[in-house]
Parts: C-alpha cells; structure tokens; sequence
C-alpha cells in the first residue's frame, strides 16, 4: 500500500485508517525481509507427501506480520540438492501455495559445535 502525504492529510495521521495503512505498509517489509533470508539460508521445492516419507518433522511458524503461517521442513546438505531450490521471491510463495510446504537447508550442527 502506498501512503501518501495527501491520504495521510486526508484521513488524519492518528485515525485508525491511518494507522492500518501504516501497519500493513510496515509488514510488506517484513515480509519482504524474511522471504529474502529463507532465499538466503537455502529453500528448495519439496511436496508433503516427500517429506513424510522421508519421516521429516513438519514444522509451522505463524508470525504476527503474516496472516498465514509457513510449514516447512528442515533438510540436511545431501537431501537439499535433490530438490529444486527457490531462488527468487515468487517462486518462493508459488511453491508454498502449491505445495502447502517448503524445504529449508538446515545449518551445519558440527561447525556450530566447533565454535565454541
């Protein structure tokens, strides 16, 4: 949503329309944020049929931003490269809407152990 000086004048800065505006205005940065760190962390394209037979715990966040929450399933490095990664935003929510689910590459458990 853009919001403009003359909406803002409109409605007056501290009506609840205003404040909506704001809010909603806000979380597209949110979200825009998270999709480009799922991207960046590793997402692939994964069915829930594929998950559950490879006996992958099926995990759900809901953020407060997000009218939805997003399923998904943590793959280890060799799981992860045979699916097809997610580069980009759009393909990103067109393979959760398709799929009802998302695989994220989980992060290297021996390295983090190392840096102690």
């Amino acid at each position: 949503m853009l919001i403009t000086k003359e909406f803002l004048d409109k409605v007056g800065r501290n009506s609840p329309i205003a404040r909506a505006a704001m809010v909603q205005a806000g979380d597209k940065g949110r979200i825009r944020a998270l999709m480009k760190f799922l991207i960046s962390v590793g997402s692939c394209e994964i069915t829930l049929a594929e998950a559950r037979a490879l006996g992958l715990p099926i995990q759900e966040k809901k953020y407060c931003f997000m009218s939805d929450s997003i399923t998904y399933v943590l793959l280890d490095g060799s799981t992860f490269e045979r699916y097809k990664p997610l580069t980009n935003a759009v393909d990103l929510q067109v393979a959760h809407i398709r799929n009802g689910i998302i695989g994220i590459r989980r992060g290297d458990e021996e390295s983090s152990d190392s840096v102690k």
